[in-house]
Protein backbone atom coordinates (compact mmCIF):
# COMPACT_ATOMS: atom_id res chain seq x y z
CA UNK A 1 0.00 0.00 0.00
CA UNK A 2 1.41 3.35 -0.99
CA UNK A 3 2.41 5.62 1.79
CA UNK A 4 0.01 8.50 2.18
CA UNK A 5 1.56 11.81 1.08
CA UNK A 6 1.33 14.35 3.88
CA UNK A 7 0.70 18.09 3.37
CA UNK A 8 4.16 18.82 4.79
CA UNK A 9 5.72 16.58 2.14
CA UNK A 10 3.85 18.37 -0.61
CA UNK A 11 4.99 21.76 0.67
CA UNK A 12 8.60 20.55 0.90
CA UNK A 13 8.46 19.24 -2.67
CA UNK A 14 7.08 22.57 -3.92
CA UNK A 15 9.84 24.46 -2.16
CA UNK A 16 12.51 22.18 -3.58
CA UNK A 17 11.02 22.49 -7.05
CA UNK A 18 11.03 26.30 -6.77
CA UNK A 19 14.61 26.31 -5.53
CA UNK A 20 15.60 24.00 -8.33
CA UNK A 21 14.04 26.25 -10.93
CA UNK A 22 15.82 29.23 -9.41
CA UNK A 23 19.17 27.46 -9.56
CA UNK A 24 18.52 26.45 -13.14
CA UNK A 25 17.59 30.04 -14.10
CA UNK A 26 20.72 31.45 -12.52
CA UNK A 27 22.84 28.79 -14.20
CA UNK A 28 21.39 29.61 -17.62
CA UNK A 29 21.48 33.36 -17.21
CA UNK A 30 24.55 33.67 -15.03
CA UNK A 31 26.73 35.02 -17.81
CA UNK A 32 24.24 37.77 -18.72
CA UNK A 33 23.62 38.66 -15.10
CA UNK A 34 27.34 38.85 -14.40
CA UNK A 35 27.85 41.10 -17.40
CA UNK A 36 24.99 43.36 -16.29
CA UNK A 37 26.51 43.66 -12.83
CA UNK A 38 29.91 44.40 -14.38
CA UNK A 39 28.41 47.14 -16.56
CA UNK A 40 26.62 48.68 -13.56
CA UNK A 41 29.85 48.67 -11.54
CA UNK A 42 31.77 50.19 -14.44
CA UNK A 43 29.17 52.94 -14.84
CA UNK A 44 29.30 53.69 -11.12
CA UNK A 45 33.08 53.96 -11.30
CA UNK A 46 32.88 56.29 -14.31
CA UNK A 47 30.25 58.49 -12.67
CA UNK A 48 32.30 58.66 -9.50
CA UNK A 49 35.40 59.57 -11.47
CA UNK A 50 33.53 62.28 -13.38
CA UNK A 51 32.14 63.82 -10.18
CA UNK A 52 35.59 63.77 -8.62
CA UNK A 53 37.08 65.32 -11.76
CA UNK A 54 34.54 68.15 -11.74
CA UNK A 55 35.10 68.77 -8.04
CA UNK A 56 38.85 68.89 -8.65
CA UNK A 57 38.44 71.41 -11.48
CA UNK A 58 36.14 73.56 -9.34
CA UNK A 59 38.73 73.51 -6.57
CA UNK A 60 41.49 74.54 -8.99
CA UNK A 61 39.40 77.36 -10.46
CA UNK A 62 38.36 78.49 -6.99
CA UNK A 63 41.97 78.62 -5.82
CA UNK A 64 42.98 80.81 -8.78
CA UNK A 65 39.96 83.09 -8.30
CA UNK A 66 40.63 83.45 -4.56
CA UNK A 67 44.24 84.41 -5.23
CA UNK A 68 43.13 86.93 -7.85
CA UNK A 69 40.66 88.60 -5.49
CA UNK A 70 43.22 88.62 -2.69
CA UNK A 71 45.73 90.23 -5.05
CA UNK A 72 43.28 92.97 -6.05
CA UNK A 73 42.70 93.69 -2.36
CA UNK A 74 46.42 93.95 -1.62
CA UNK A 75 47.44 97.56 -0.90
CA UNK A 76 50.08 99.53 -2.74
CA UNK A 77 53.19 100.72 -0.96
CA UNK A 78 51.81 104.25 -1.13
CA UNK A 79 48.48 103.33 0.54
CA UNK A 80 47.88 104.38 4.16
CA UNK A 81 47.24 100.75 5.15
CA UNK A 82 50.54 99.54 3.69
CA UNK A 83 52.35 99.76 7.03
CA UNK A 84 50.34 96.95 8.63
CA UNK A 85 49.76 94.88 5.49
CA UNK A 86 51.61 91.54 5.18
CA UNK A 87 52.16 92.22 1.49
CA UNK A 88 52.18 95.28 -0.75
CA UNK A 89 52.70 96.12 -4.41
CA UNK A 90 55.00 98.87 -5.65
CA UNK A 91 52.60 99.81 -8.46
CA UNK A 92 49.03 99.14 -9.62
CA UNK A 93 50.39 97.76 -12.88
CA UNK A 94 52.25 94.95 -11.11
CA UNK A 95 49.23 94.18 -8.95
CA UNK A 96 46.93 94.12 -11.98
CA UNK A 97 49.31 91.83 -13.85
CA UNK A 98 49.33 89.26 -11.04
CA UNK A 99 45.55 89.48 -10.60
CA UNK A 100 44.88 89.13 -14.32
CA UNK A 101 47.18 86.11 -14.49
CA UNK A 102 45.19 84.34 -11.77
CA UNK A 103 41.86 85.37 -13.30
CA UNK A 104 42.91 84.03 -16.69
CA UNK A 105 43.96 80.75 -15.08
CA UNK A 106 40.58 80.48 -13.35
CA UNK A 107 38.75 81.31 -16.57
CA UNK A 108 40.41 78.32 -18.22
CA UNK A 109 37.99 76.21 -16.19
CA UNK A 110 35.00 77.78 -17.92
CA UNK A 111 32.58 74.99 -17.04
CA UNK A 112 32.95 75.72 -13.31
CA UNK A 113 31.25 78.41 -11.27
CA UNK A 114 34.55 80.05 -10.31
CA UNK A 115 35.68 79.95 -13.94
CA UNK A 116 32.54 81.77 -15.08
CA UNK A 117 32.95 84.37 -12.35
CA UNK A 118 36.55 84.93 -13.44
CA UNK A 119 35.43 85.51 -17.04
CA UNK A 120 32.92 88.14 -15.95
CA UNK A 121 35.52 89.90 -13.79
CA UNK A 122 38.01 89.92 -16.67
CA UNK A 123 35.39 91.43 -18.96
CA UNK A 124 34.47 94.04 -16.35
CA UNK A 125 38.15 94.95 -16.03
CA UNK A 126 38.37 95.45 -19.78
CA UNK A 127 40.64 92.46 -20.30
CA UNK A 128 38.55 90.90 -23.09
CA UNK A 129 38.16 92.10 -26.66
CA UNK A 130 34.36 91.84 -26.70
CA UNK A 131 33.31 92.36 -23.11
CA UNK A 132 29.71 93.14 -24.08
CA UNK A 133 29.36 89.72 -25.72
CA UNK A 134 30.66 88.09 -22.54
CA UNK A 135 28.14 89.99 -20.44
CA UNK A 136 25.32 89.05 -22.80
CA UNK A 137 26.29 85.38 -22.70
CA UNK A 138 26.49 85.14 -18.94
CA UNK A 139 23.47 87.37 -18.30
CA UNK A 140 21.40 84.69 -20.04
CA UNK A 141 23.16 81.78 -18.39
CA UNK A 142 20.75 81.44 -15.48
CA UNK A 143 23.59 81.09 -12.96
CA UNK A 144 22.36 83.55 -10.35
CA UNK A 145 25.55 85.19 -9.10
CA UNK A 146 27.37 85.17 -12.41
CA UNK A 147 24.39 86.22 -14.52
CA UNK A 148 23.44 89.02 -12.11
CA UNK A 149 26.96 90.47 -12.18
CA UNK A 150 27.10 90.11 -15.96
CA UNK A 151 23.79 91.88 -16.43
CA UNK A 152 24.83 94.88 -14.33
CA UNK A 153 28.18 95.06 -16.11
CA UNK A 154 26.40 94.89 -19.46
CA UNK A 155 24.45 98.06 -18.65
CA UNK A 156 27.58 99.81 -17.46
CA UNK A 157 29.45 98.75 -20.58
CA UNK A 158 26.69 100.12 -22.80
CA UNK A 159 26.76 103.45 -20.96
CA UNK A 160 30.56 103.61 -21.28
CA UNK A 161 30.16 103.16 -25.04
CA UNK A 162 27.83 106.17 -25.20
CA UNK A 163 24.68 104.06 -25.26
CA UNK A 164 23.18 105.29 -21.99
CA UNK A 165 19.65 105.42 -23.44
CA UNK A 166 19.89 101.75 -24.42
CA UNK A 167 21.23 100.84 -20.98
CA UNK A 168 18.46 102.77 -19.23
CA UNK A 169 15.79 101.14 -21.38
CA UNK A 170 17.25 97.70 -20.60
CA UNK A 171 17.25 98.30 -16.84
CA UNK A 172 13.67 99.62 -16.93
CA UNK A 173 12.54 96.47 -18.73
CA UNK A 174 14.37 94.31 -16.19
CA UNK A 175 12.72 96.15 -13.29
CA UNK A 176 9.24 95.59 -14.66
CA UNK A 177 9.74 91.87 -15.38
CA UNK A 178 10.55 88.87 -13.21
CA UNK A 179 13.19 87.38 -15.51
CA UNK A 180 16.22 89.30 -14.28
CA UNK A 181 18.55 87.60 -11.77
CA UNK A 182 19.48 91.04 -10.39
CA UNK A 183 17.52 92.16 -7.29
CA UNK A 184 15.09 95.00 -8.02
CA UNK A 185 16.72 97.35 -5.51
CA UNK A 186 20.09 96.88 -7.20
CA UNK A 187 18.50 97.60 -10.59
CA UNK A 188 16.87 100.78 -9.25
CA UNK A 189 20.17 101.93 -7.79
CA UNK A 190 21.93 101.31 -11.11
CA UNK A 191 19.15 103.07 -13.01
CA UNK A 192 19.34 106.15 -10.79
CA UNK A 193 23.12 106.24 -11.23
CA UNK A 194 22.77 106.09 -15.02
CA UNK A 195 20.22 108.89 -14.93
CA UNK A 196 22.72 110.97 -12.96
CA UNK A 197 25.50 110.24 -15.43
CA UNK A 198 23.29 111.22 -18.36
CA UNK A 199 22.27 114.52 -16.74
CA UNK A 200 18.66 113.56 -15.94
CA UNK A 201 18.62 114.85 -12.37
CA UNK A 202 14.83 114.74 -11.97
CA UNK A 203 14.61 111.12 -13.15
CA UNK A 204 17.52 110.19 -10.89
CA UNK A 205 15.83 111.73 -7.86
CA UNK A 206 12.52 110.03 -8.63
CA UNK A 207 14.27 106.69 -8.95
CA UNK A 208 16.13 107.14 -5.68
CA UNK A 209 12.81 108.03 -4.01
CA UNK A 210 11.20 104.88 -5.39
CA UNK A 211 14.13 102.82 -4.14
CA UNK A 212 13.92 104.29 -0.63
CA UNK A 213 10.14 103.91 -0.54
CA UNK A 214 9.81 100.37 -1.91
CA UNK A 215 12.96 98.91 -0.35
CA UNK A 216 13.55 100.64 3.01
CA UNK A 217 15.80 97.80 4.24
CA UNK A 218 17.93 97.66 1.11
CA UNK A 219 21.70 98.19 1.45
CA UNK A 220 21.29 100.82 -1.31
CA UNK A 221 18.68 102.84 0.60
CA UNK A 222 21.08 104.88 2.74
CA UNK A 223 22.93 106.11 -0.35
CA UNK A 224 19.60 106.78 -2.06
CA UNK A 225 18.40 108.89 0.86
CA UNK A 226 21.63 110.86 0.78
CA UNK A 227 21.17 111.52 -2.92
CA UNK A 228 17.60 112.65 -2.34
CA UNK A 229 18.72 115.04 0.41
CA UNK A 230 21.51 116.55 -1.68
CA UNK A 231 19.13 117.09 -4.59
CA UNK A 232 16.56 118.94 -2.49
Amino acid sequence: MAKKMRREDLRRDEVMETVGKGIQFVSVHRRGATEAIGIAVALAVLIGAFVAFRAHRETQAGDHLSRALATLATPLVSDPSAGTAPKTYPSPQERDADADRELAAAAEFGATRSGREAEVILAARGRQKDALATFDRFARSGKTVVSAAAEIDRYRSLAAQGKAAEAIAGIKRAIETSGSPVPKDALLSELASLYEQSGSAADAKATYQRLASEYPDSPYTQEAQGKIGSAS
